[in-house]
């Protein structure tokens, strides 16, 4: 399906997946035995100063050919970028790309979270130590993973959040997750109600 097409629907929450083919994603891919190596979340509020209603990625990423929304730099790590942009950067490198929608919009409270949370870690840098993102994947092999947020990858950003908004249990900590959680290779339970639909794959703007 064409970006365009499924645009006025996304919402803020909704789960984005992404396949990469650098090696450090077909290492994930492989290790994870998932088709998913990246995760980001859409972030869309409208507002008199923007009456479209901008869709966003947030994500924790390597990338830094997209300015980041809220600093206005090329910036690695955790950033808001505009989606049709990174979705443009992606198709060119030859990405599969697929979005997975909330079931229903969030609430009140959960968006004061999310914005709290948004707030707390922008700017911050991305997972330093290989080994942890390595760690993830192997939990049972690890043991439970200490979690720190002074730096973050991508499924951990994301469970995070979810975790913030009541969506997902504070037990395992988000650093426990990968991408492969956030598709329907996994059967993810959520909270409050919630739950998230069948992946729709984007395949162009």
């Amino acid at each position: 399906m064409q970006y365009q097409g499924v645009r006025e629907r996304l919402k803020t929450g909704d789960i984005l997946l992404f396949s990469g083919k650098s090696r450090i994603s077909e290492g994930i891919k492989f290790f994870s035995k998932s088709k998913w190596s990246h995760v980001g979340m859409v972030y869309r509020f409208c507002s008199p100063l923007d009456p479209q209603g901008s869709v966003f990625c947030w994500e924790a990423t390597t990338l830094c050919n997209v300015k980041d929304a809220d600093t206005g730099k090329l910036t690695k790590g955790v950033q808001r970028v505009e989606l049709s942009e990174r979705l443009e950067r992606c198709f060119a490198q030859g990405y599969e790309i697929a979005v997975r929608p909330l079931s229903k919009p969030l609430e009140d409270d959960m968006v004061f979270a999310l914005n709290a949370f948004r707030h707390e870690v922008s700017g911050r840098p991305y997972e330093k130590h290989l080994i942890e993102l390595i760690k993830s994947l192997y939990d049972g092999f690890f043991g439970e993973n200490k979690e720190d947020l002074s730096s973050l990858f991508c499924s951990e950003l994301v469970a995070e959040c979810y975790q913030r908004m009541g969506l997902l249990p504070e037990a395992p900590g988000s650093n426990e997750y990968t991408p492969k959680d956030f598709s329907c290779e996994k059967g993810l339970c959520l909270g409050r109600g919630y739950g998230l639909e069948y992946e729709i794959e984007i395949d162009s703007l």
